[in-house]
């Protein structure tokens, strides 16, 4: 822990992004990329310093991931990656968007 007036470490400064990016998905929101029309379902993946990061599940490229890209959203998926990756993991179902084994970029590469 720092000592209040003090310049938080490059880590504890990413892991405060990365908390507030998994805070604002907790409720089961999908997610929008900047003002795109198109709905992604969420995965989290790795970000810098190891920490997660809510992200598309189709890993659609969001340049540089800049965590202010990305907007929660209520609205149904719409992405057709998203879709099909969730059909074909859970057999029709939903997949639980904080689960450790949801898509990293690892896994990603496997599938494809």
């Amino acid at each position: 822990m720092q000592e209040p007036g003090s310049t938080p470490s490059l880590h504890e400064a990413l892991a405060t992004i990365a908390a507030a990016a998994r805070a604002a998905y907790a409720d089961g929101f999908n997610l929008r990329v900047r003002s795109s029309g198109i709905v992604h379902d969420v995965a989290m993946t790795r970000w810098f310093a190891d920490e997660r990061m809510p992200g598309p599940a189709c890993m659609v490229g969001v340049s540089g991931w800049d965590p202010g890209a990305a907007h929660p959203d209520r609205g149904a998926v719409t992405c057709r990656r998203c879709l099909k990756l969730t059909h074909a993991e859970s057999g029709g179902g939903t997949r639980d968007p904080t689960s450790d084994k949801s898509l990293d970029l690892r896994h990603m590469i496997m599938r494809i």
